[in-house]
Order: C-alpha cells, then structure tokens, then sequence
C-alpha cells in the first residue's frame, strides 16, 4: 500500500518530535458525526491528530484551508488558530488524538519533523496502532498511564519515519548487494551480473555518492564480517579466511590488518578483554 506524504514549504504548521521526550496524550477517541457540523473555532494549547475514516472533514488553520478525506491524517499545532469554514457532513468518520510536545530546543539535532499530512493509511499498520491507541486509551489496564504515551511516541515515530526516502540509489543498492557477496572476492563482473548499465557509469556513480570505490567497499564489508565472526564464534582464522572466500589464509591476514591494524587473533584476544 502506498502511502502518500503532503510536503509543505512554510513549516510554521509543521510539529516537531524529540527523542528526548516522550509525548503527552491528553485526550483521544473516535467519533461519528451524527449531523453535518462546522470544526470548532479556537486556538487550543494542545496539538491534535485527527485521522479519517469514513467521508471527509473541513478544516481551515492559520490561513491553509484542509480537506481530509478517508484514509488521511492531519496534524494540528498547538498555539495556531483552526476552525471549520466549509461543512463536515453527517456520517463522517474520524479519530482524534490531543497531545503536548515537549522539545529542547538547545538541542534540535535531536528532533524529528513530522509531515503535515499523510494519505494512505487505509488498512495499514499505522492505521492499526491508531486504533490500538485509542483502545489502550479507554481500557482498564492498571499500567494505561504508563503506556499510552509511549504508544503515542512509537505511533508519532512511525508517522514521521514514512517521510523518509523510501527509494535507494543505485549506490545504495550496490552496497546492499556487496553486503550479501562477502563470501568471494570483487570483480568487476560481480557487479556486472546484477546491474545491467555501464560499469564504468557505476563505478563513477558509486565513488561521487560513497566517497570510495566498490572495490573498497566490498573490502571493508567483508572485514566487518570477519570481525563478526572473530567475535561470535569459535571458527579458526582459517576457517573464516575460508569462508570469506579467500584461499591464502596469509594474504586474509595481511588484509585483515591493514583493515583493523592488528592481526585476526589479536583482534579476537582484543575483544575478549572487554567481557
């Protein structure tokens, strides 16, 4: 299911997540009009997400007029003006959720900004932990206190996550596919017989994005699984060596080191002093 994310230029409207902070869920339900009504006019000191169902809500904030049809979420900024000025018609739909952000602002590295509104939802996971919340919410578990806001949290997480980008690069992909090849050794042809475009295209591509060469990629991936392996078994340097598809136990050692800057079995006695 494709979920579709609406990006705006002016992030006035925009909420923000902390991952210092857990949020605080005030309020929460699920509602259906049982006549057409206009959305409430006020300037409330609580953020709100309202998520539709069924038909289709009107809502006009800090002069952007909003239509949110069934299978979209909105959010709505604390300290902002909203109201309805078209009709919500009966039999509409919708949940809603009134929360307080907390954000440090010293530190907005830490920060997350989440889409202003989101469509798609119908029958997804999200759409799932939106009626999981609202359950939770109006349960009798001893520990709902406990819990809801960090449900919130994890739901707010996975909102703002879906503006990530969801395509890969080719470079991006390339890595993916050398991370699975650690078990032979780099040539050209090993990329040639998964990518069907030019080489020395890729090549070029791969060294602007990554700042390295395949070649050097595949080096470093396939050290960072003997390493792993050093770490989380018992097998023989040699062993590793073999199973990393090297045939000079001597020549793996030589770039082991030159990867790590001691050899495979002092990485290994290395590692054991820590425990």
């Amino acid at each position: 299911m494709e979920i579709f994310i609406e990006y705006m230029e002016n992030i006035i409207e925009r909420l923000t997540l902390d991952n210092t902070y857990l949020p605080l869920l005030t309020d929460c339900d699920i509602l259906t009009a049982s006549e057409s009504f206009f959305h409430m006019d006020r300037t409330a000191d609580f953020n709100v997400l309202i998520y539709v169902t069924d038909g289709e809500m009107y809502v006009t904030e800090n002069g952007i007029d909003y239509d949110i049809s069934a299978g979209e979420l909105l959010f709505l900024r604390s300290g902002l003006r909203h109201f309805g000025m078209r009709e919500t018609l009966r039999g509409t739909r919708w949940f809603y959720a009134h929360f307080i952000l907390q954000i440090n602002e010293k530190n907005m590295e830490n920060t997350l900004l989440l889409p202003k509104k989101m469509s798609g939802l119908s029958g997804s996971a999200l759409e799932e932990k939106i009626f999981m919340l609202c359950d939770y919410f109006h349960g009798s578990d001893t520990m709902r206190n406990y819990r809801i806001n960090s449900m919130l949290y994890d739901l707010l997480l996975d909102i703002g996550s879906e503006r990530l980008p969801k395509q890969e690069s080719t470079p991006e992909k390339i890595c993916a596919y050398l991370d699975s090849q650690t078990d032979k050794a780099f040539t050209k042809e090993l990329v040639d017989k998964r990518f069907f475009l030019s080489y020395s295209h890729l090549a070029a591509e791969f060294r602007k994005e990554k700042g390295m060469s395949m070649g050097q990629y595949h080096n470093s991936a396939r050290m960072k699984k003997a390493c792993h392996l050093l770490r989380s078994t018992l097998m023989s340097v040699g062993e590793i060596a073999d199973c990393l598809g090297f045939t000079d136990m001597l020549y793996f050692s030589k770039k082991f080191r030159a990867f790590t800057g001691v050899s495979p079995t002092d990485y290994r006695k290395q590692v054991q002093k820590k425990y």
